[in-house]
């Protein structure tokens, strides 16, 4: 990521474990990202039983349980790859890997 930021190219893909728990630092970090490279997708695997934090509103975030089922993935991949080319321009369609709306 640092790469592709140091040449002037965000990416087009941030994938974001938060792993078995996520810690305040993870968060304020995940946060940071969003407001840093808002022409990025990111997508956040969250633990099953982290509840989501209350700006988890975003048109341009992505939460994603775990476990992650592969139907559930290549729905997320599908529409911020192929539909969608960033999230500034993306219309917003709710699909299934967009969980707890």
């Amino acid at each position: 990521m640092e790469s592709a930021l140091i040449i002037g190219q965000s990416p087009s893909l941030i994938i974001f474990d938060h792993a078995n728990h996520a810690t305040e630092k993870n968060l304020a970090f995940s946060k940071e990202l969003h407001n840093g490279i808002p022409e990025s997708w990111i997508i956040e695997i969250i633990p099953d039983d982290m509840p989501l934090p209350e700006d988890s509103r975003d048109e341009s975030t992505f939460w994603i349980r775990r476990p992650v089922s592969e139907e559930e993935w290549c729905a997320t991949l599908e529409n911020v790859l192929h539909k969608n080319g960033c999230p500034q321009w993306a219309k917003w369609t709710q699909h299934k890997s967009y969980r707890g709306f």
